[in-house]
């Protein structure tokens, strides 16, 4: 039998990457150490299987990266796991769902709501705060070799340089919360969900400035900017020395300066020789030239008044997440530095601490990002200050909680904003997918009058439906549908039915006129 026969009737395609008819997930091909590694996306269970054509190979998911498991000669392990994948992927949908208790809690059973009914309706507002671990700028970065003509800087030399961040997505890539950032599954940093604050605002902040020219300096620069810096450059000695050669009047004053302090220890300039003989001074040919953008910054402030026991607990919980995220933690734990983690090496472990939190802070209205208010990239927290007495006096319920918090949390972006990035007056840089917005509920049970209108561009069934007593028509998706296919975009809520979170897949719900 052939290898192409027995593709065939294994069921299995090397060649058109499917098995038993059906195209399997595709992945991506990066060259890392001299070796071939499957990348793309990550895997929704383990054992799911993805195929790439860069090297015609099948590779599982285990949990971390894509193994191979099959190569020209041996597919009977990639066709078995594939004909199991939905038993593979059930079981990982069991242990997901045993995070999630309640409605009220966006994502996992530790997220934090103040107060308790915020976020329950598809117009209602509100802020939301996701933690990551930071990422640094240039770990595993993309970089690319060419040669550079240095002869601008110091002679005619070519040199083969490396360079990064090329395009703007890539400057982005650790400031955006894509594939590099993985939500803390040990409910230490849950997600939190405020009501909207009183002190909105959006500050676009850029240095320039003014400097003043010297008339010789000023006539190199034109005459450089005319012909070509290269040789001006080169000249520039030459130029300078001809042009005192040309002002005698600035050698007889910097020779009084030098008089001057030589006799009297007096400290002058040349012009203040001649603003006080002649009345003059120097044109100074000021120029604005700009320096730099700063990166941007903002405050949220809320006042927090727990009307129960249990919403005391909630926003003392909320209060210790920022305090936590904005310091350093002393342990490094499994954390690499120079390839050694912290846990296996105690001299790593001794002599480094690791970076703080960063914060995706998103402005919502409902399961989307709000469309009118500022959007921002990761951001770093600099500054947490809690007020306990915000009504000017001290006051605390019978177990010493305080009747009302004050807290106000400063924000820095930590990459910087481009004139790219700005769409028809809204900044478009922080939508990135995957982002994780408020479940909207979505389940078949709960719908009637239903009706398939078409299919997002990954392949998402999309619905037209009215709510079970509710005439209002709205088009999305089935969220036992997205169970099959995405198990992370779905929330079990108490009362047994199922939310989706659209913001993790291409599709977004809305109301039909």
């Amino acid at each position: 039998m052939s290898d192409s026969e027995f593709y065939l009737e294994n069921g299995t395609n090397i060649f058109n990457g499917t098995i038993d008819g059906e195209k399997v997930p595709r992945l991506q091909i990066e060259w890392r150490n001299d070796s071939q590694v499957a990348t793309g996306r990550e895997g929704n269970y383990i054992n799911e299987i993805g195929f790439s054509f860069s090297n015609s190979t099948y590779y599982k998911w285990n949990g971390k990266s894509w193994e191979t498991v099959s190569d020209l000669q041996n597919l009977t392990e990639a066709t078995r796991l594939f004909r199991n994948r939905v038993e593979y992927a059930n079981e990982a949908e069991k242990l997901r769902l045993k995070a999630y208790e309640t409605a009220i809690e966006p994502v996992g059973y530790t997220s934090l709501r103040y107060p308790k009914n915020v976020s329950t309706g598809e117009h209602s507002d509100f802020v939301l705060f996701d933690f990551f671990d930071y990422q640094p700028p240039f770990k595993n970065n993309t970089n690319f070799e060419t040669k550079v003509d240095n002869s601008f800087l110091f002679g005619g030399t070519k040199k083969k340089r490396s360079f990064v961040n090329e395009k703007l997505p890539e400057y982005n890539r650790s400031g955006q919360a894509g594939s590099l950032y993985k939500r803390d599954d040990t409910g230490r940093f849950p997600q939190i969900m405020l009501y909207m604050p009183d002190d909105i605002s959006d500050t676009l902040k850029a240095d320039w400035e003014g400097k003043a020219f010297g008339s010789t300096t000023a006539g190199i620069l034109s005459s450089a900017g005319t012909d070509g810096i290269v040789e001006k450059l080169k000249q520039a000695g030459n130029e300078t020395g001809k042009g005192l050669s040309k002002a005698p009047v600035e050698l007889a004053a910097s020779l009084i300066t030098n008089l001057a302090k030589g006799i009297t220890g007096d400290s002058i300039n040349t012009g203040d020789v001649f603003a006080s003989i002649d009345g003059v001074i120097r044109n100074p040919n000021v120029e604005v030239l700009f320096q730099k953008m700063n990166l941007r910054t903002f405050d949220l402030t809320f006042k927090l008044v727990p009307y129960n026991f249990d919403e005391g607990k909630i926003i003392k919980k909320v209060i210790n997440v920022f305090k936590k995220s904005m310091l350093p933690t002393y342990s490094i734990g499994e954390t690499e530095v120079g390839g050694k983690k912290g846990s296996e090496n105690r001299a790593v472990e001794a002599s480094f601490i690791k970076v703080p939190k960063v914060c995706k802070v998103t402005y919502m209205r409902g399961s989307s990002q709000h469309p009118d208010l500022p959007t921002y990239k990761m951001c770093a927290i600099t500054d947490v200050a809690i007020n306990y007495t915000p009504d000017g006096n001290y006051a605390v319920y019978n177990d010493g909680t305080p009747v009302a918090y004050e807290l106000k949390v400063s924000f820095m972006e930590t990459k910087l904003l481009f004139s790219e990035e700005i769409d028809t007056g809204r900044d478009q840089s922080t939508a990135p997918p995957g982002q994780e917005y408020g479940a909207m509920r979505s389940d078949v049970r709960l719908k009637e009058n239903i009706t398939k209108v078409g299919n997002s561009p990954s392949g998402i069934n999309i619905y037209e439906w009215n709510y079970i007593g509710n005439t209002q028509r709205y088009r999305g998706v089935m969220a036992q549908e997205i169970l099959e296919r995405h198990p992370e975009a779905v929330a079990l809520q108490p009362d047994g039915y199922l939310s989706v979170y659209y913001g993790k897949i291409d599709v977004n719900m809305e109301r039909v006129n």
